[in-house]
């Protein structure tokens, strides 16, 4: 991964989500999101994709100026268990980007008193798969058709660096 920063993103990086989404192949935006979002975001998805900090957070990767990722976690409800999306830009996918941002989210909802962690995903998203495999290899996976939710403890400890939100 070269040179590649990750940051706390919030309500008014609105304009630079939009822009990944807009630039993803039909492919990697369904992989992310399930279905078609269409040539432009709604508001409606934005929104949820920037969280207020009372139910989740967010994160960018940068390369150089360029916005190459981003990175979610929402609380599932009233339980301490939160889901995590991530997407990465077609061209910077394969580079460890998604696993640095994951990293960074599960700091962040560690210290914010989430105990589980589910990640939803096509089964048959390899780049999802293998993240999972690899970073937490305990998970348990329910398997619902063409869909997979892993689900594991998140860290117990805040050993890992939180997310600060930017001013």
């Amino acid at each position: 991964m070269n040179a590649v920063r990750i940051r706390a993103a919030g309500s008014a990086d609105r304009a630079a989500v939009a822009a990944l989404l807009r630039g993803l192949s039909a492919e990697s935006s369904y992989r992310r999101f399930q279905t078609g979002i269409g040539p432009e975001p709604g508001a409606a998805v934005l929104t949820a994709l920037l969280p207020d900090r009372l139910r989740g957070g967010a994160v960018l990767a940068y390369a150089g100026r360029l916005v190459v990722g981003h990175g979610v976690w929402v609380r599932a409800g009233a339980a301490p268990v939160a889901e995590i999306g991530l997407v990465v830009a077609d061209a910077h996918q394969g580079r460890g980007i998604g696993t640095a941002m994951a990293r960074a989210l599960m700091g962040d909802l560690a210290a914010r008193g989430v105990e589980r962690v589910e990640v939803f995903a096509s089964a048959t998203n390899e780049a999802v798969v293998r993240m999972v495999t690899r970073q937490a290899p305990d998970a348990v996976r329910e398997l619902d058709g063409a869909t997979v939710t892993y689900s594991f403890p998140a860290p117990s400890s805040v050993s890992r660096r939180t997310v600060r939100p930017v001013a």
